[in-house]
């Protein structure tokens, strides 16, 4: 198993505080006080910081540093309409172009997607979702193309990880249901199949269920 970088592991360790409830919108990260947090160097948590804002996650203010957004209607609006159209593109190209290895590597990834939910990981769940997303976005095969998914999958994860009744659900209460893993499977039988149409209809699905279910509550 390949070792973990200390970026890599600043960047990850970053996320679990945030899924974890210790910073909220507005709040500053810096690297003078999470380095120590983390027992790391200053420079890999502020590579980390800055991997966090080119992929959308974070914002920079000049002179202040990184700052979780604030949400808004008008962003998440945009940010998931946005998801919808380059990801279901994805899915489509991901369809035509998946090589069999990577579709048996989304299989494996979705077969601890029910364990996930069953034990109420927060980060494991988390992981599983950004896995799946962004493997369909490498398969197909358009750099540009996978660099708008990523940042426009990561700016939606401030919706997701602060109104997302899984992630909102303390600890050792029981998790709602969800729905994500059987659209997850939906998404990958059509890209299995090597249907794009029903590829990129079920990814736009996805992505709409998870913004009404968000923002709209439906």
């Amino acid at each position: 198993m390949e070792k973990m970088s200390a970026e890599d592991r600043a960047y990850r360790e970053i996320i679990q505080l945030i899924l974890s409830g210790q910073f909220k919108p507005g709040d500053f990260l810096l690297e003078v006080d999470l380095a120590p947090r983390l027992e790391m160097s200053r420079t890999p948590v502020s590579r980390a910081l800055g991997r966090l804002v080119a992929e959308g996650f974070l914002n920079k203010m000049p002179k202040k540093g990184c700052y979780i957004p604030f949400p808004s209607a008008e962003d998440a609006e945009q940010v998931f309409f946005a998801r919808m159209a380059v990801e279901g593109q994805a899915a489509a190209l991901a369809a035509l172009k998946a090589t069999d290895q990577e579709i048996r590597k989304l299989r494996k990834i979705l077969k601890a997607d029910p364990e996930a939910v069953a034990s109420a990981s927060k980060e494991g769940f988390a992981q599983i979702n950004e896995q799946f997303h962004l493997g369909i976005a490498r398969a197909a095969r358009n750099v540009y193309l996978e660099k708008w998914v990523i940042n426009s999958f990561w700016r939606s994860n401030i919706y997701i990880f602060y109104f997302d009744s899984f992630y909102k659900t303390p600890v050792r209460e029981e998790v709602p249901p969800q729905r994500t893993p059987s659209q997850h499977a939906a998404i990958l039988k059509a890209i299995e199949e090597r249907n794009p149409d029903e590829a990129a209809l079920q990814m736009r699905d996805h992505i709409r269920n998870t913004y009404e279910l968000l923002l709209l509550g439906r």
